[in-house]
Parts: structure tokens; C-alpha cells; sequence
């Protein structure tokens, strides 16, 4: 902790006593209408049908419209669609796009563009991790230049959340993506360079142009040089990537403000069923009671999550608020470890380099060292680390699920049919009764139905323990004072971004 311990001072030594005053000096916001935001990763696909990470989220968001999309409390509103209907039975959906909306290259949206979208995803035109996530689609039809028919297998209720996908261009591949993104969103690209992505506003945007005029995504894997940046004002906002720590001196001091919210986001320690000694639920149960969740969120993260035991978020619909929890139970653990044979067992847990991440994992390896479990930390560059991860290529790991709205989430995230590569079933956990509870709830219409199902389904995960939940993160977004217009939304931190502005004398004021 001791890298964390000097950031607080550095941050005291430049901000001025907590709730004070003096400042050495003070941070410089740009002169012209851009907003530079410090991510600790680069986005690793701009095409959103490939990118699965949260920056290549983020950037979407940015980049992309959906037929749908969220409000800032995480509830489906139409987006390129200005209205659908459900048809026979639920078995077809029908959208009816928006008149006159433009890509960034000045083509018009029509209905090709939406079935080409959909179709390279289940067609496997586009290999993807993102095609168990459309198990339930059969094809997309075009029906006239602004009307499409999504043809389901069977009705499915929650198949509307995954139209949020960004709508790309008719026969437009990822490579050509990768290279110069191209989409209906706010803003548009104009460069991108290993360490940042340049955005500019776009003026025929359908929603409306956005208030900056220019957005900045910079890399900055490195958190003292991240907080630096913050203080002399050469990246004006981070979201979710300061330390704990450090969060209380930015509340006190008057140059900035924090805004805090609740998230849709779930940390979880990842288990490779494939791995002998963690293919044993007593194993998995044993490292489950020797993590101290309670103390690793009120110590490391400062109290700014809440300890879960399920990936849905609190106030979720679906949600089991009487999963059984699995206590701090250190000589549990060591029982349990010695009735599957392991008197000492070496494991090995990969995460990324970001520092609070580490830190996380330190925590946790000293935990579980307690119990008898020697615990090898690898801390990979991000790309390295999730390429990792997608590969199986691991015993454990931590991740945050970002964005988990609705329940069908565990289809992607656990059914038997969504393992890699068109899934994120990485750890390879089969369970058929899951399965067939997933896919029944996946059926039926009404939540009041569907409900049941899901709550059985979180206890059967609660039960084997394919990952173990270990909070549900609180959003924490550090920015001028003078920055206006930011909003908290559950499902993606820069989904406010084109309604922020510069709250100053001059062109960039409403």
C-alpha cells in the first residue's frame, strides 16, 4: 500500500489541507471546447460487434448508436428505431428506423445497414465472442429502406437489450473498423494513436451535436501519472480509474467535483474448471471462505462498492436477495482444502498492471495464504491479460462484468453453449438444470414469470461456485468544478459525455 500512501501525500502536498485552501497552484482547464479523459487501457476493437473490453465499450458509446439504448437509470429507450412492435407471438420483432439519420461518412442509415449488423454476427461473417449473446436470432430481413424484421428462433423477452449494439455500415468488415470507425454516435474519429483516440464532434448527429467540440480518450496506464495529469489539468475527468484513497482529497478541494453514483458493474475472481484442484467445488468453496470481501471493500476500495453475491446489481429486477452467503471462514477453508487432499496448493491468479487492481490481488494472495494456499500474482499489460482470459489461458483471474442490465446476462456469461470463442463462458462450467432454467426464463414475457427462474438459477451458481462475486462497484467520476452537465448512468460512464460543457464566459456556455 505504500504507492497509495505516497499518492495521498503528493495529492495533500499539491491540493492544500482537506476541506482547505491554499493550493500551490493551480491546474490549467483548456481554453478551447475539448475534454481530454484519462482511461488506464486503450480500447482493443472499435467495431462493437468485436470488442468485448470495457474501453471498447466506453468508446462505442461514443462512436455508436444502437436501435436501443439506456437512460441514465439503465432503462431501454429507442435510439435508431423510432418505434417497434412484436409480431407473431414474439417470434419476430419490427423496427421502424429513424428518417434522415447519417453515418460519419455522410451515407444514410437504412435497413441494410441494420441487417448487415446482425446477420455477420450470426452467420459467423464476423468471428465474434459476442455470438452466444444472439443464440435466440435466426436472421435479420430488411423489409423496406426503413423498416426490419428480427426473425427469433423463439420468444425471447430479454433479446431487445442486445440491440444497444452499435449499427454499422452495410459490408463494412472490423478490420476496416479497426482502422477508421465509423458510426451514427455524437462524435466521430479522427485519429488514433497507441496512447489516445481523437474525437470530434459530429454536426448531423440525429440526437443532436454534442456541447464539446473536440474529445480526447488518453491512455494512461500509470496511476500516479494519471492523478498528476488531474492536478495540472492536463486530463480534465477520470472516471473509475483514481484510487480509493485519493477520492476524499478530490471531494474537498474546490477545483474539482466528484460525482458518485450507482453501477451495473461486478468485480469476480474467475475459476478455470479445466484445472484439476479447481475442477473441486471444495476447493473453490475453500478459497470463497478465505477472501475477506467485507474488509477487501472498506480497506482497498474505501467503501465504494458493496459486497454481492450475485452479478445482478442491487434494485435489479431479477435479482435473489436470499442467496446464501459464504462468510470470512478461515478454518472452513483450511477444512475444506484438507478433505480434498491439499495440505499446500500452489495456484496461479492473472489481472492487469493497474495499480489498485495489483493491489487487489496482493490482498487477496496474502488471504489466501492464511488457508494454505500459495498464490503466484502475474500482472499482465491489459491486452495481454484479457487475450488471456479469452483464451482460458489461466487458472484464476479478476475482472469487472461491466454494464449487467438485465438477467440474460448468465447465458453469455455461464450457459454450457457460450463458451470461447462465441461466448464468455471461460472458465467452462456446465450445469444443464442452469441451462434449462436460463433458456425457459429466456421464453416467457412476463418478469413476473421469468423472475423464479432466474432466482433459482443465481442459487445454483451460488451453490458450485463457477466465479465467486465479490462487489458490485459504486461509479466515481473526478472532474473540474467548472465542468457542467455530467450524469451518473448505470450502464456506461461516458454515456453523458456529449450533454457535458464548460460552465465559463464564451462560445463553449449553453
Amino acid at each position: 500500500m505504500l504507492a497509495l500512501a505516497f499518492l495521498a501525500a503528493l495529492v495533500a502536498a499539491v491540493a492544500g489541507p482537506a476541506g482547505g485552501c491554499a493550493r500551490r497552484s493551480g491546474p490549467t482547464w483548456p481554453a478551447d471546447n475539448s475534454l481530454t479523459v484519462a482511461i488506464d487501457a486503450p480500447p482493443l476493437h472499435l467495431d462493437p460487434r468485436v470488442g468485448t473490453d470495457a474501453a471498447s465499450s466506453d468508446a462505442s458509446d461514443l462512436l455508436m448508436h444502437g436501435l436501443l439504448g439506456t437512460d441514465a437509470a439503465g432503462e431501454l429507450v429507442p435510439r435508431l428505431a423510432a418505434r417497434w412492435e412484436t409480431l407473431d407471438g414474439g417470434r419476430r420483432l419490427r423496427f421502424h428506423l429513424r428518417s434522415g439519420v447519417r453515418f460519419h461518412d455522410g451515407r444514410r442509415l437504412g435497413a441494410a445497414d441494420v441487417a448487415w449488423t446482425f446477420n455477420s454476427i450470426v452467420d459467423g461473417t464476423v468471428a465474434t465472442a459476442k455470438r452466444a449473446a444472439f443464440a435466440a436470432l435466426d436472421r435479420v430481413e430488411v423489409v423496406d429502406p426503413l423498416t426490419v424484421d428480427f426473425h427469433l428462433h423463439e420468444p425471447a423477452a430479454s433479446f431487445p437489450v442486445e440491440l444497444t449494439l452499435g449499427v454499422v455500415p452495410d459490408g463494412v468488415l472490423p478490420a476496416a473498423m479497426a482502422e477508421h470507425p465509423v458510426g451514427t454516435g455524437p462524435f466521430r474519429f479522427v485519429s488514433r494513436g497507441p496512447d489516445r483516440l481523437v474525437l470530434a464532434a459530429f454536426e448531423e448527429c440525429f440526437a443532436g451535436r454534442p456541447r464539446l467540440d473536440r474529445l480526447v480518450l488518453d491512455v494512461v496506464p500509470d496511476t500516479t501519472v494519471r492523478v498528476l495529469e488531474l492536478l495540472d489539468g492536463s486530463v480534465q475527468l477520470v472516471v473509475n480509474d483514481l484510487p480509493p484513497d485519493l477520492v476524499p482529497r478530490f471531494r474537498a478541494d474546490p477545483a474539482y467535483q466528484v460525482v458518485e453514483g450507482p453501477s451495473t458493474d461486478s468485480a469476480y475472481l474467475g475459476f478455470n474448471l479445466r484445472d484439476p484442484a479447481l475442477a473441486d467445488l471444495r476447493v473453490r468453496r475453500a478459497i470463497a471462505h478465505a477472501i475477506d470481501r467485507e474488509r477487501l471493500v472498506a480497506t482497498l476500495w474505501r467503501g465504494l462498492g458493496a459486497v454481492t453475491d450475485t452479478l445482478l446489481p442491487p434494485g435489479n429486477w431479477a435479482r435473489a436477495e436470499d442467496l446464501p452467503t459464504i462468510p470470512h471462514d478461515p478454518a472452513e477453508a483450511r477444512r475444506l482444502l484438507a478433505e480434498a487432499g491439499h495440505e499446500r496448493l500452489r495456484l496461479t491468479l492473472k489481472t492487469s498492471t493497474t495499480e489498485t487492481y495489483l493491489l487487489q490481488a496482493q490482498v487477496i494472495q496474502a488471504m489466501l495464504a492464511d488457508v494454505g494456499i500459495d498464490l503466484e500474482v502475474r500482472a499482465l499489460e491489459f491486452a495481454t491479460f484479457y487475450e488471456d482470459v479469452k483464451r482460458g489461458n489461466f487458472q484464476l483471474f479478476t475482472l469487472v462484468r461491466t454494464g449487467v442490465l438485465d438477467p440474460h446476462i448468465y447465458h453469455l456469461a455461464l450457459h454450457s453453449q457460450s463458451t470461447p470463442p462465441t461466448g464468455h463462458n471461460r472458465g467452462f462450467w456446465s450445469n444443464p438444470r442452469f441451462d434449462a432454467l436460463i433458456d425457459r426464463a429466456a421464453r416467457l414475457p412476463e418478469r413476473e414469470r421469468r423472475r423464479p427462474l432466474y432466482v433459482e438459477a443465481q442459487h445454483i451458481v451460488a451453490r458450485e461456485l463457477p466465479y465467486v462475486s465479490l462487489y458490485t462497484k459504486w461509479n466515481v467520476a473526478v472532474m473540474p468544478a467548472e465542468l457542467a452537465g455530467y450524469e451518473n448512468h448505470l450502464r456506461g460512464p461516458f454515456l453523458a459525455l456529449p450533454q457535458v460543457w464548460w460552465n465559463r464566459p464564451g462560445p463553449a456556455a449553453p
